[in-house]
């Protein structure tokens, strides 16, 4: 072999190996395998993506055709969704609703869920019990919490063990977070 073989050759084998590690970078990447998994709902939406590999939003910013912002409850959601085009390919659905309603047992949940199988027919739904104990839901109790999700459930929604819960403030990145995520992926 000739010394430009060896360096052509030298060449070739560097570029297959960037490729090849370029690829196994991106394949890691959090967003990468998550996209046709989505959590929907609130403003603490954001803190579910962020402990999850699996499961993202559909838009960073928070916006009706974003099925997230703070602030809302199920009512918004149900209109943002009826509104969203059908996407046979999505997988999953993690909805986070229900802390801005008050866990109201008035709440559409029933037409909620309906919307959402008609919008993502083939996607699997399930549910993250919200947030407790701070501002407007202050004295709401575990119990209360849990009948609300009961609804979901009578609906066929998957409800995840682990809720948000009883926190002096659910917007930071809160250890709880963590634990939700862990679920998530173990499911999706």
């Amino acid at each position: 072999m000739t010394k430009n073989q060896k360096i052509w050759l030298i060449v070739g084998v560097s570029v297959a190996l960037l490729t090849l590690t370029s690829f196994v970078i991106i394949k890691r990447r959090k967003r990468t395998d998550k996209t046709k998994n989505y959590i929907i709902g609130d403003s603490q939406t954001p803190f579910i993506d962020n402990a999850s590999e699996k499961a993202m939003r559909i838009k960073d910013k928070g916006s009706e055709d974003a099925l997230w912002l703070g602030g809302m409850g199920l009512k918004w959601l149900k209109g943002a969704v009826d509104k969203y085009p059908v996407s046979k390919d999505v997988n999953s659905i993690i909805i986070n609703i229900g802390t801005n309603g008050g866990f109201s047992q008035k709440d559409d949940i029933a037409g909620l869920v309906t919307s959402l199988k008609e919008k993502f027919p083939n996607a699997k739904l399930y549910a993250v019990k919200g947030s407790w104990g701070w501002g407007g839901i202050k004295n709401k109790t575990e119990s209360q919490v849990n009948a609300y999700y009961d609804i979901f459930e009578d609906n066929g929604v998957k409800v995840f063990k682990t809720a948000i819960g009883k926190v002096k403030d659910p917007h930071g990145n809160l250890p709880i977070y963590k634990e939700i995520g862990k679920e998530i992926d173990k499911e999706i």
